[in-house]
C-alpha cells in the first residue's frame, strides 16, 4: 500500500515485509507464510539462516586466523578494526535471531491473534497510527538499505579501479570492502579482486540484512505492545466507578476482564524483553566500541573518500542505538499510562468493594514494563547517554594513546 489511509483491515504480514534487497540476495531470513491447519504464521524456510551461517563461520575463522597469527606470530595483520567490530555487532543480533526464532514465530502468532480482524476494531485500537509509524519508517530503511549500503560497498571497488598502481602491487586496505585474511594470500593479489569483493559482498549484506531484520522485528513488536497498552488505558480511563453501586455484579464482570487483558499484556511485555535482552546486553556494549573505533578513523584521516565511507555507518549506529533506547522508553511510557488512567477516576464514587479493590488494583498498576537485561542495564534514554559516554570515553583513550 502506498498509503497509510485504511482501505481494508490489515494482515500482520504486511508489518513483516522485508526489503527488495533481502529478497534479491535470498537473505529473508524470516519468510512468514500461513500454516494451512490452522492459519498461524510460520517460517517457511531455513535456508537463508544456513546461507548466512556459512558466511558467518569463513568470515570470522579466517578473521580469527589473522589476529591469531599476528598476536602469536608476530605476522603483520589486515584488519579493519571499525568493519570488523561492526560485523560483530551485526552477527550478535543474527545469533540471536538464530537461537530465539521459535519465540520470535510464537510472540508474533500471540500479536497475530490479538490484533483485530475487522476495520471498526482497528480503527477503535488506532491500527492505521500503528501502521502509519511502520510505514514511514520502512520507507526510510528502504532508503537507507537501498542507497547507503550500495554506496558503501562501491567505494572500495571504485577507489581500486581508479587509483591502483599496477597488477604487482598488492591490494591495499582502503581498497578492501572488509580488510581480513584470506587463504592463499589471494586478498592482497589484483588479480582475484573482484572474487574476493564479491565475497566481502555477501558478507556485508548478511550482515545488513541481519541488522534490518533484528531491527524490524523489535519495533513492530514494540509498535503493537504501545498500541494494545493505549488501548486498554482508554478503556481504563472510560470506567465509571458509580456503576459499581447500580450494577455491581455487571460490573466486576467487566472489571475481570481489563485485569485479565493487562496480566495477558504484560506477559506479553516480559516475553518481549526476554527474546531481546542477551542482544541488548552484548551488542549494545559492542556498538559503543564499534563506534569508538569509527569516531578514531574519521578523526584520524583527511581522505574525503574514506570519510564518505565511514560517516554513514557512524551515523546509523547513532540513530538506530538512539531509536531502541527510545523504544524502550515509550514502552515504559505506555505501561505508566494504564496507572496514569487508573488514577483520574473518581474512584471514591464507586462501592466499598470497588474502593478495595481499586487500592489492589492500584499497587499491580505500579509495576511498570521496561526493557532491560538480568538487572544490569534498563533500555531507556538514560541508557543511551551511557552509550554515547562509553563510546567517547573509549575514543579519548585511544587518541590518547
Amino acid at each position: 500500500m502506498k498509503t497509510t489511509e485504511i482501505r481494508e483491515p490489515y494482515r500482520m504480514e504486511e508489518f513483516l515485509r522485508p526489503q527488495w534487497f533481502q529478497k534479491v540476495a535470498q537473505m529473508v531470513h524470516f519468510q512468514w507464510r500461513r500454516s494451512p491447519v490452522d492459519n498461524s504464521m510460520v517460517n517457511a524456510s531455513m535456508l537463508p539462516f544456513c546461507l548466512s551461517a556459512l558466511l558467518n563461520v569463513l568470515f570470522f575463522s579466517c578473521n580469527g586466523w589473522d589476529i591469531i597469527g599476528h598476536l602469536w606470530l608476530g605476522r603483520p595483520a589486515n584488519q579493519n578494526p571499525p568493519v570488523f567490530s561492526i560485523t560483530i555487532y551485526f552477527s550478535i543480533r543474527g545469533l540471536m535471531l538464530f537461537l530465539k526464532r521459535r519465540e520470535i514465530v510464537e510472540f508474533v502468532n500471540d500479536l497475530d491473534r490479538e490484533c483485530p480482524r475487522d476495520l471498526v476494531s482497528q480503527l477503535d485500537m488506532q491500527m492505521d497510527e500503528t501502521y502509519r509509524n511502520f510505514w514511514q519508517r520502512y520507507r526510510f530503511i528502504r532508503i537507507y538499505a537501498h542507497f547507503g549500503g550500495p554506496m558503501f560497498c562501491v567505494v572500495p571497488l571504485a577507489l581500486f579501479l581508479l587509483t591502483h598502481e599496477g597488477k604487482d602491487t598488492p591490494v591495499a586496505q582502503h581498497e578492501q570492502l572488509l580488510g581480513g585474511w584470506l587463504p592463499f594470500g589471494v586478498r592482497k593479489k589484483p588479480k582475484y579482486y573482484l572474487l574476493v569483493w564479491f565475497i566481502d559482498l555477501m558478507c556485508t549484506t548478511c550482515g545488513v540484512s541481519f541488522f534490518i531484520t533484528f531491527d524490524n522485528l523489535f519495533n513492530v513488536m514494540q509498535g503493537h505492545l504501545v498500541m494494545h497498552l493505549g488501548h486498554l488505558a482508554r478503556k481504563f480511563s472510560a470506567i465509571d466507578p458509580r456503576q459499581s453501586l447500580t450494577n455491581e455484579n455487571q460490573f466486576f464482570a467487566d472489571l475481570r476482564l481489563l485485569v485479565q487483558r493487562q496480566q495477558f499484556l504484560n506477559g506479553l511485555c516480559r516475553k518481549y524483553n526476554d527474546i531481546f535482552k542477551v542482544a541488548f546486553l552484548v551488542s549494545n556494549f559492542v556498538g559503543a566500541g564499534s563506534l569508538c573505533f569509527y569516531l578514531f578513523m574519521l578523526s584520524e584521516t583527511s581522505d574525503a573518500v574514506i570519510i564518505a565511507q565511514y560517516i554513514l555507518p557512524t551515523l546509523v549506529l547513532v540513530g538506530f542505538t538512539f531509536e531502541i533506547c527510545l523504544r524502550g522508553t515509550q514502552l515504559e511510557e505506555a505501561s505508566e499510562g494504564l496507572e496514569s488512567s487508573l488514577r483520574s477516576q473518581e474512584w471514591y464514587l464507586g462501592s466499598q468493594r470497588y474502593r478495595k479493590f481499586y487500592l489492589l488494583w492500584t499497587q499491580y498498576c505500579q509495576r511498570t514494563q521496561k526493557l532491560g537485561a538480568f538487572g544490569l542495564i534498563r533500555v531507556n534514554m538514560v541508557h543511551f547517554t551511557e552509550i554515547m559516554q562509553l563510546a567517547y570515553r573509549l575514543f579519548t583513550f585511544l587518541k590518547s594513546h
